[in-house]
């Protein structure tokens, strides 16, 4: 009888623990893909974003998520009627794992060339997340093409700018591109962090000295642009869950053609920003 409890407990401990190693990281579960707008497509996950921009010569990836998000995006650029093979240029909005762990993966499937912004880069190809949050690493990447502030990438006549928005990564990128829907051009960016992670401090950071000085660049930047369309790194960022659920209705207008929205993330994020630096200038005094 205990030989059998034994057994029973060992069986069930393996099983619990297969299903542990299964289960998705948090916000990596799947979410059906469609068209944002013009060549612009989702391919993510609820909670982690990952977009497509297909041209005549093939698709950029702007982020692959977690590794556990691979067979979503596979599975994602195949429903829309793209192979995964097309991908030719793989993007990134900052290096951190949630948004690069799957690259190394991604290149080995489609033979993509990797490209990334200054220090992002770094990180990118070591594996080793230098940011200010320093969380777990990932794969080692070969970057093929290391970018400056400015720079552009285009592909099949379609063109992505990287912009440097610094502060949530010491590379982070907010990518803008232009597309045309229903006879009209409109700008769309994808702003590449904006947040202050948990437990990051903003005074005295040794790990990244220039964060102060480095977010409010980015606030600068970001408040010059003008988003026609309003994408991010984490769909809750922008609204996508109720911005998708307004296209399926249909309507007259896109909703994620939102500057209201894009103004009032940036204005909310800088002042997340202010009160934290003042409330930490306050306690150093």
């Amino acid at each position: 009888m205990k030989t059998t409890f034994t057994l029973v407990l060992v069986l069930t401990t393996a099983v619990a623990a297969l299903a542990l190693q299964q289960s998705p990281a948090p916000g990596s579960q799947a979410v059906d893909a469609y068209q944002v707008i013009g060549n612009i497509y989702y391919v993510g996950a609820t909670d982690i974003s990952s977009h497509v921009i297909s041209t005549p010569a093939g698709l950029i990836l702007l982020d692959t998520g977690s590794a556990q998000m691979l067979p979503v995006i596979r599975a994602n650029v195949e429903k829309l009627g793209f192979r995964v093979q097309d991908i030719k240029i793989i993007l990134s909005s900052h290096a951190h794992w949630d948004h690069v762990e799957g690259h190394a993966a991604m290149q080995a499937l489609t033979g993509a060339e990797v490209m990334a912004v200054g220090e992002d880069a770094t990180a990118i190809a070591s594996g080793v997340d230098n940011s200010a949050l320093g969380a777990q690493g990932w794969k080692p990447v070969k970057v093929n093409r290391i970018l400056k502030d400015g720079e552009s990438v285009t592909l099949g006549g379609v063109t992505m700018q990287a912009l440097l928005t610094p502060g949530h990564t010491k590379g982070c990128t907010t990518w803008t591109t232009t597309v045309q829907d229903g006879g009209r051009s409109y700008r769309v960016v994808f702003v590449g962090g904006i947040s202050i992670n948990e437990g990051v401090k903003l005074v005295g950071n040794t790990r990244h000295p220039g964060i102060i000085e480095d977010y409010a660049r980015t606030f600068r930047v970001l408040k010059d642009l003008n988003a026609d369309v309003f994408l991010a790194q984490h769909p809750n960022i922008y609204g996508m869950a109720e911005k998708v659920q307004r296209l399926k209705a249909g309507g007259s207008s896109n909703p994620f053609i939102d500057l209201q929205g894009y103004q009032r993330a940036v204005s909310e994020a800088e002042g997340r920003y202010l009160k934290q630096l003042a409330a930490e200038r306050a306690a150093s005094r």
